[in-house]
């Protein structure tokens, strides 16, 4: 198998175009998610306090000799000590300082304060701004006083050396060497009293000039906090966001496949090919339309790919392509007609054959209808022995190389699916064709699936997003590899967008009896509660109700036939009728092409 349909790169687009498909379906949740937020977010901006901020700014001056460091600095204004002096001056307990910067290649100092009125942020800017310089200042001096006490001490000291050296000069006779001795001595002590007097002169003449302020607080007009459009955007991406995480919950929760990625995540079969489908201008889901499809459609070209990675696949000695759908409906009818017609635009000669029969009362399609031929006779007919293989092989109208085999009539098809015969049968066509693509019943509704997968040599899961279970695919997958056949992967497709039987219009699947009934009464209801039919056509009531009335030992009879070589077949769209003679429905006169 490609590489390329089970890479990692091929999974990530997958995955990301599941979320977009999520997002485009629960639009209504994420939108809903998206104004719940917007609601919370006004709410909280309402019931939240604003915070004003107000600024000022503080030019810090040397002290003496001392060079100023700011970070130093910065760190005292929002220490303890300023902040219980700044609280002294409002009246109120300990304030906390917002933020203090230093601007760069300045001394300067930016003090901002918040408060929840616009006069308290100035005041409290203010008063920081205050406590600092007070508090630097009462420093300074503290510090002077502690140098001038220093001086003052050594200068007692020198007084009392130059004393005691007077009384010693003064003892001993002047010519002596120890007299010139204790002279210098003298000296030197005088001149170092000299310095510290001019020390502490200095000292008690220094003024004290901690900074000033250069930027007063001013009265903020507008709060700080709470930013609205901050608020408003975060309530928005936040409930967006759970929104989001619901949808793809259920999506994960879901019985249902959602998704082409579920198909591997969750179910463990290889993603062969996701078919495009028509986006619907009202609830932007997406349907394939249940007809054959041109090539120069978007899901025809997707066929025409899914062809060629398919031959691509297949060995030289595969002939027999099974596809199969894992639920109820006819998405493997439309998948294996269109990717049948896909390999006979290739010069390939295809033979398809069909074994899956519609719900009774459901709307479907079949391949009488996509290719334009009788519905009778068909595999079922072959297989009761009612007509010969050769005379069941229908050449499909305007599709060259292409031949196709209807279910047929399906009153005594119980069983015939699994018998011997069935397996005769596709071996004599097998070698009509380069290739046989045998479309099987859904793998829920018994086993005739698991037997046709017994004579294929590939076989091909078809996977209808909204109806495949999770359960039926595994379970699909499960049948197909018990039986030995190589399952290529999953054709993931939309919706199936079928038009209503006009035999079945409640489409419910109403047993035969309630809706033949129905009819009956609209027959025997006045002429102005009926719809005027042409005289000259027959009705569907008419019809039905002739067919009901037909003995039951005509079932094996074959129908008129409409064209030489071709006995009890019927006009395209034509089904067996209720009894079981082929009887011509309103459908046989409709081109039943999709």
């Amino acid at each position: 198998m490609p590489p390329s349909w089970t890479g990692e790169g091929t999974m990530q687009a997958i995955r990301i175009s599941a979320l977009g498909r999520t997002v485009r379906r629960h639009a209504w949740v994420v939108c809903l998610g998206l104004i719940l937020g917007v609601v919370a977010a006004g709410i909280a901006l309402a019931r939240g306090a604003p915070v004003y901020e107000s600024t000022t700014s503080v030019l810090v001056l040397p002290v003496g000799d001392a060079e100023v460091n700011l970070p130093t600095e910065a760190a005292l204004v929002a220490s303890t000590e300023t902040a219980i002096a700044a609280g002294t001056r409002l009246g109120v307990p300990v304030p906390t300082v917002a933020s203090v910067e230093v601007l760069p290649n300045t001394s300067v100092l930016v003090i901002r304060f918040e408060a929840e009125t616009p006069q308290a942020a100035q005041a409290g800017a203010r008063a920081f701004a205050e406590a600092y310089l007070a508090n630097r200042a009462e420093a300074a001096e503290a510090a002077i006083q502690e140098q001038l006490a220093t001086v003052n001490a050594k200068l007692a000291d020198l007084e009392e050396q130059a004393a005691a050296l007077h009384e010693r000069i003064a003892s001993v006779p002047e010519s002596s060497p120890e007299a010139a001795t204790l002279r210098g001595n003298l000296a030197a002590v005088t001149e170092q009293n000299a310095q510290l007097l001019a020390r502490a002169n200095e000292l008690a003449t220094t003024t004290i000039n901690p900074g000033r302020v250069i930027g007063e607080a001013e009265l903020p007009t507008a709060p700080v906090r709470p930013v609205a459009w901050q608020y408003f955007a975060l309530g928005a991406a936040s409930g967006t966001a759970l929104a989001l995480l619901a949808a793809v919950v259920r999506d994960q929760l879901s019985r249902r496949v959602r998704h082409a990625s579920d198909v591997v995540q969750r179910s463990g079969v290889a993603l062969l090919a996701e078919l495009p489908g028509v986006r619907s201008t009202t609830d932007d889901s997406e349907t394939l339309p249940g007809r054959l499809l041109p090539p120069h459609h978007p899901a025809g070209r997707a066929f025409h790919r899914l062809r060629n990675e398919l031959v691509a696949a297949l060995r030289p000695e595969d002939r027999i392509l099974l596809v199969v759908s894992a639920s109820s409906g006819c998405a493997s009818t439309v998948v294996t007609a269109n990717l049948a017609a896909a390999l006979a635009r290739a010069d390939n000669e295809v033979i398809v054959v069909g074994t899956n029969v519609p719900e009774i009362g459901s709307a479907a399609v079949t391949l009488a209808q996509l290719f334009d031929v009788g519905d009778i006779p068909g595999l079922t007919d072959v297989l009761a022995g009612r007509t010969a293989l050769a005379d069941a092989l229908q050449k499909a109208a305007r599709t060259p190389h292409l031949r196709v085999v209807t279910p047929g009539g399906t009153a005594s098809a119980g069983g015939l699916l699994q018998s011997e015969g069935a397996r005769h049968a596709i071996a004599a066509l097998q070698h009509q064709a380069r290739y046989l693509v045998l479309e099987a019943p859904p793998t829920a509704s018994g086993a005739d699936a698991q037997s046709l997968a017994g004579v294929a040599d590939v076989a091909i899961l078809v996977v209808e997003l909204g109806r495949s279970s999770h359960a039926d695919v595994a379970d699909a997958a499960t049948q197909l590899a018990r039986v030995g056949v190589r399952v290529l992967g999953a054709v993931v497709v939309p919706a199936i967008a079928v038009a209503p039987d006009p035999l079945f219009p409640h489409g419910d699947g109403q047993p035969p009896e309630v809706w033949l009934t129905e009819l009956r009464d609209a027959m025997t209801a006045p002429t102005t509660a009926v719809k005027q039919v042409e005289l000259d056509q027959p009705g569907p009531a008419d019809q039905l109700a002739q067919a009901a009335d037909q003995p039951a030992q005509a079932a094996d009879q074959p129908g008129p036939a409409e064209r030489p070589g071709t006995a009890g077949r019927s006009r395209p769209g034509g089904r067996p009728g209720p009894g079981g003679p082929w009887t011509e429905t309103p459908r046989a006169r409709t081109s039943g092409q999709g």
